[in-house]
């Protein structure tokens, strides 16, 4: 692949991992952040201006490319694999014989298959031998519920490159020394967590992680990787004659969390549910708290998890929606690229979300409005949670999952 294509690509695993949506919509403080994250993750510091650059914020020749080292280090960091690339230069023999069948006769082609043949058999071995070579991750036990730590057995594959552990949470990764065959790691929020070992740039072994909550969780929190200095949760409960979901300022400062800074606050359920994967219907009935910081963009975004997959819709204030980024199981799409403006709400005011799932086929209205129709192939698994988020604080008066014939499954 062209190095300026695949720096494309790093760019959009960066923005997915980095979470604060499209790149566009970055201000100084977020590539400050971004920077101080990449530091803590792979101990290559890239400053703010570099990334700006790489991000399309200060203007470059058009044969602009950072250091090797820079790409490699944001390949670590997002976990960017490559491609395998076109299959164009494999020769098709074929078509060859058949056009002109006399060239069997011909030592030098009977040369040149030969070749091929033994190339073919050598890759295989080669990528067989390496399938063997990407260790293992195992669950070897688990302790709580929510905090939950879980223990994990290790088969580290002999490298030359260093091995780091994403816990799959947003933590920082950690290294594995080359003889280690254990390690454990605490769970703060609930969740389905992807656990994998990574080198450079590519993804090794992989696990899962369930983190269930059994029960209706209220959290607040700066950003995830900040977790535990700055983590807030509680069980949720409808508050008094209003009936709603709202997690005040005073309760956030209370627990150590200053306001007046970026946070988000969340309602979620992670009690595991069998079946009805693909079918169900989603439904929320929600409003932001007015900000009160002049312009200002502000979001909420719905995710019903499963095992496998998750399906992840994000609504923006007008202006907005250049950050908007949902996810449907294989897919993702980004404001960035594509026109997402019909994900804009006044979010001040109640909005009504409803998302039918018929057999990985979605229908999403927006107060009784049909706004997105589509589709998808990789089934999300056995259902494992649901969560209604705001960027600062909201209310939520209904938050609701159900089978297509009406059984609740979730229901607030």
């Amino acid at each position: 692949m062209d190095k300026k294509a695949e720096l494309k690509n790093i760019v959009k695993s960066c923005e997915t991992r980095f979470n604060r949506g499209a790149s566009d919509a970055w201000k100084h403080s977020d590539f400050s952040d971004f920077s101080r994250e990449i530091q803590q993750e792979t101990k290559v510091n890239i400053s703010t201006n570099t990334l700006k650059r790489i991000f399309g914020k200060i203007s470059v020749d058009d044969y602009y490319l950072p250091q090797q080292a820079t790409i490699d280090a944001l390949k670590n960091y997002s976990g960017y694999i490559p491609s395998e690339g076109d299959n164009n230069d494999i020769i098709n023999t074929e078509s060859i014989i058949s056009s002109n069948p006399t060239i069997l006769m011909r030592p030098r082609f009977l040369w040149s298959i030969l070749i091929v043949l033994l190339v073919i058999l050598g890759l295989y071995f080669f990528i067989k031998n390496e399938e063997n070579n990407l260790g293992t991750i195992k669950v070897s036990n688990t302790e709580g519920l929510l905090p939950k730590t879980a223990f994990f057995d290790l088969q580290i594959p002999k490298s030359e490159d260093s091995i780091f552990m994403d816990f799959g949470d947003k933590s920082s990764f950690v290294y594995l020394e080359p003889e280690q065959t254990k390690i454990s790691h605490v769970y703060l929020f609930p969740g389905v967590f992807k656990v994998n070992f990574k080198r450079a740039d590519s993804i090794l072994a992989r696990t899962k992680v369930y983190v269930p909550s059994n029960k209706w969780i209220g959290l607040g929190f700066f950003r995830q990787r900040d977790i535990p200095n700055s983590y807030y949760a509680f069980p949720a409960l409808k508050n008094g004659k209003d009936s709603l979901f709202h997690i005040s300022n005073n309760q956030l400062q209370k627990a150590g969390l200053d306001t007046l800074k970026s946070f988000y606050t969340r309602l979620c359920n992670f009690t595991p549910i069998n079946h009805h994967s693909d079918n169900f219907i989603f439904e929320a009935t929600f409003k932001k708290v007015v900000q009160e910081k002049g312009i200002y963009c502000n979001s909420m975004q719905f995710q019903v998890s499963g095992f496998d997959n998750m399906i992840r819709f994000n609504f923006v204030s007008l202006g907005c929606s250049s950050s908007v980024l949902n996810v449907i199981s294989e897919q993702s799409f980004h404001g960035t690229t594509t026109d997402l403006s019909r994900f804009v709400l006044d979010l001040n005011q109640w909005n009504t979300v409803k998302l039918i799932n018929k057999n990985k086929d979605l229908s999403l209205f927006a107060n009784g409005k049909l706004i997105f129709r589509g589709s998808y192939k990789q089934s999300i698994g056995d259902l494992r949670g649901v969560f209604v988020e705001f960027k600062g604080n909201g209310y939520v008066k209904k938050c609701s999952l159900k089978s297509l014939n009406g059984e609740e499954l979730y229901d607030f």
